[in-house]
């Protein structure tokens, strides 16, 4: 807590020790700092043995240094980020920020959108800001644009909206021009940035710095001429003149193996393990995980019937490096205790590089909580993902599914739960230790893809009479699980918040999973994180204590996305739907979305949208309730409708700020959505046929928090039964009917904790 204090009261441009820089270290084309423009090929090198073609090579001294000295855990003042585990990849994040820093820059002058219509400030009733890009993503397309993100393999652009950040402690003069994808970036290809006309507040063209006016007009002889005019060469053939240019570099995205390939190698291992070598056909193969049961108890939960929670344990392969669950109290279950801090998977050899099964603690325990009901027939299994750093005793948010005859079964996210908070700490303070997160987190999805195959395998928990249709949970009956058959495998998830932005990286791996709900989702954690309350109101508070430039605090965000690509749904997003990894089925997604949610940003749920290509249900919003000028620049759909799709529910809160900044006005939307019964019975519907259903008999979409509805269930849940399980191939080919205009993906939010009094995690499902 003194060293909390201490750091408050330093003042933010104190002098202070900084990192030794090389020659070659600095990308010099944007004196801001060393390391803008971000992302860029100038922290590339060549290698043919990579798919891109390129490997990451960022030297740990030209990164943001941290501010904390604290004796024996190796932290240091001005400490840099070890940037070993990034240079591990062959590009960079498929939705990493774009950044760089332009002095005077006014975006809506250079836009020539400051004439727009615009009422309010952010975070109040009948706010709005047209003249800002995200109120219309689609300028990106002008021939003038002024901004202009080109895709080299197709000659393209891409579409993105452009930003400054508005955090409330930027400062003009640091900061940061932010492009976002608004789509997410395709994987193994190079993209050029090109920045030109840009103006100031007053309508003035701002002038190119010098190092890249020397560059552009042919003033310099360096070795970085030849990289230069090929990005010249790039932009000329894509009708942009160099002469009128302020700025250009490129970059190259990871492939998509180097991002998901740990994971995936995991998984193969782990049901090679089960005799199970054959996934992609979607059908149940070889022996269930094993498990065991440490307790049970029945609850009466009214109006949704009697269940018995049953608590215990799956023996799993360990990737890891450590035996896991060494803090669990005396007495206590297995996996009850805390996560052993700065865990990081096993590679046999340093060199390696995808992970294998740690020889001498070849398998761990993770603890599960199911809910099994016992007024209704056996019932379909379903998995659910926790909120924010929580842990799985938040099953009871998974209510609604036991009114239509699901069965759910929860686990912790490793690397992202209670059980992590030490290790969390630790990264807020130094960013070096991120890996651990990223790391531990694989294994938690491995964790998932086990619970799942083990609540359908017929051998598996359907075999144990805690399961099954008795009152003393040992007497022999029959199950109380739908389990998998020869033809198909009905197991979904179902997951919130934190689980709907890890949820779809599980997803995209699963063999098992066909459909699944991602309630107030989104993707990318870069985009999320400041649009928070979470962060910004307790978790975040850390972190901004060891990094305090406004330029480095978005530079720690871009970094740590390109190793959170890994763990969480930007990394898998484009493979998650209609083109699933190898020997994975496809799947489909209900996004459950509160507008103007304060912990999961609407921005980032639709970039997710687009980005697996879901429209969003109409009727939905009331008209003139969404951002956008000319809604929506995502592509939109009509009822009925098969396949993935965004439902918005609205409880009447002010318009989401266009800034990154959190949505506050009000109380918070975030658990409105999972409270509706006809949302339940919709997301049922969805699961069991893959049909998205209107529901509010073609009203807008209100929750019972609308105050319209001043507290009453406007939607009403069908009188009819939801169906039986129709799997996703049995469609296979199938044209889905869509209207609109385009289609996006958005990205979740929340994230990360103390390191001053310990704040109860905000409670998500």
């Amino acid at each position: 807590m003194q060293l909390s204090l201490l750091l408050m009261l330093w003042p933010a441009h104190a002098q202070l020790p900084l990192p030794i820089r090389l020659p070659g270290d600095c990308n010099d084309l944007d004196p801001a700092h060393c390391m803008l423009p971000f992302p860029s090929d100038f922290y590339t090198q060549d290698d043919a043995a990579s798919v891109t073609g390129k490997r990451v090579q960022i030297p740990s001294n030209a990164t943001p240094a941290n501010l904390l000295d604290v004796p024996g855990v190796g932290l240091e003042l001005g400490k840099t980020v070890n940037t070993q585990e990034w240079n591990r990849q062959d590009g960079f994040s498929f939705g990493s920020p774009i950044l760089t820093y332009v002095p005077g820059l006014d975006l809506h002058q250079t836009w020539g959108t400051q004439n727009k219509p615009f009422a309010g400030e952010p975070n109040i009733q009948g706010s709005f800001d047209h003249r800002d890009h995200i109120a219309d993503i689609a300028r990106y397309q002008w021939v003038d644009a002024p901004i202009v993100l080109l895709n080299t393999a197709t000659g393209e652009r891409h579409p993105f909206w452009s930003e400054l950040d508005t955090h409330p402690d930027a400062t003009d003069a640091r900061r940061s021009l932010i492009l976002r994808p608004a789509v997410n970036l395709q994987p193994s290809t190079r993209y050029v940035v090109a920045l030109r006309n840009l103006r100031n507040g007053q309508g003035e063209v701002i002038p190119a710095q010098s190092r890249f006016a020397a560059y552009r007009d042919g003033q310099t002889d360096d070795a970085r001429v030849a990289a230069m005019e090929r990005v010249f060469d790039d932009l000329a053939r894509a009708g942009i003149a160099r002469e009128e240019l302020y700025l250009a570099w490129d970059f190259t995205t990871a492939s998509t193996e180097s991002i998901t390939g740990r994971a995936l190698h995991m998984r193969n291992l782990a049901f090679a393990e089960l005799g199970d070598t054959s996934m992609g056909d979607g059908i149940v193969q070889g022996q269930a995980p094993v498990f065991s049961v440490s307790s049970h108890e029945v609850l009466d939960e009214g109006e949704y019937g009697r269940v018995r929670r049953v608590v215990g344990t799956v023996s799993v392969p360990n990737f890891l490096n450590l035996p896991q669950d060494l803090l669990g109290t005396a007495g206590s279950a297995i996996g009850d205790g805390l996560a052993p801090p700065l865990t990081r998977l096993y590679y046999a050899n340093a060199t390696d590089e995808l992970p294998a099964i740690n020889p001498l603690s070849p398998t761990t325990r993770f603890q599960f909580t199911c809910d099994v009901p016992l007024d209704q027939g056996p019932s379909y299994p379903m998995t659910y993902g926790h909120g924010l750093v929580g842990s799985q005793g938040q099953i009871q948010d998974a209510q609604w599914p036991r009114r239509f005859g699901f069965l759910p079964c929860g686990a912790d996210w490793w690397g992202m739960s209670t059980k992590d908070l030490v290790n969390i700490v630790l990264i807020l303070a130094d960013i070096s230790f991120f890996p651990t997160l990223a790391d531990r987190a694989q294994q938690g999805f491995i964790n998932f893809l086990y619970l799942a195959r083990a609540a359908t395998h017929p051998d598996g928990f359907a075999t144990h009479p805690c399961f099954q249709a008795n009152e003393d949970c040992a007497t022999p009956a029959p199950s109380l699980i739908r389990t998998a058959t020869a033809k198909d495998t009905p197991v979904f998830f179902d997951g919130n918040s934190q689980g709907g932005i890890m949820g779809p990286a599980m997803m995209a791996l699963s063999p098992d999973i066909d459909r699944g709900i991602l309630g107030v989702p989104g993707i990318n954690y870069s985009t999320l994180l400041q649009r928070s309350v979470d962060w910004e109101g307790a978790y975040g508070i850390p972190n901004y204590l060891a990094y305090r430039d406004p330029i480095e605090r978005q530079l720690v965000l871009a970094l740590i996305q390109m190793l959170w690509d890994r763990a969480e749904g930007n990394g898998y997003a484009h493979r998650l739907t209609t083109d699933p990894l190898p020997d994975t089925p496809p799947h489909e997604v209900m996004l459950q979305v509160a507008f103007s949610d304060h912990q999961v940003s609407n921005h980032a749920a639709e970039v997710f949208a687009r980005t697996i290509g879901a429209p969003i249900m109409l009727p939905g919003l009331p008209g003139g309730r969404h951002w956008e000028e000319l809604p929506y620049y995502t592509e939109t759909a009509r009822y009925p409708y098969q396949g993935s799709a965004l439902i918005y529910w609205d409880s009447g809160n002010a318009q989401p700020p266009n800034g990154n900044i959190p949505a506050d006005e009000g109380g918070d939307p975030h658990g409105h959505p999972r409270d509706e019964p006809a949302g339940g019975w919709q997301e049922a519907h969805f699961l069991l046929t893959g049909e998205m259903i209107d529901v509010c008999q073609g009203q807008d979409y209100l929750t019972a928090a609308h105050p319209q509805n001043q507290g009453a269930y406007g939607c009403q849940v069908p009188a009819r039964e939801v169906g039986e399980y129709q799997p996703v191939q049995a469609r296979a080919g199938a044209a889905p009917g869509r209207g609109g205009a385009m289609s996006l993906p958005l990205a979740l939010i929340g994230l990360i904790l103390l390191l001053l009094p310990i704040v109860r995690p905000r409670a998500g499902r």
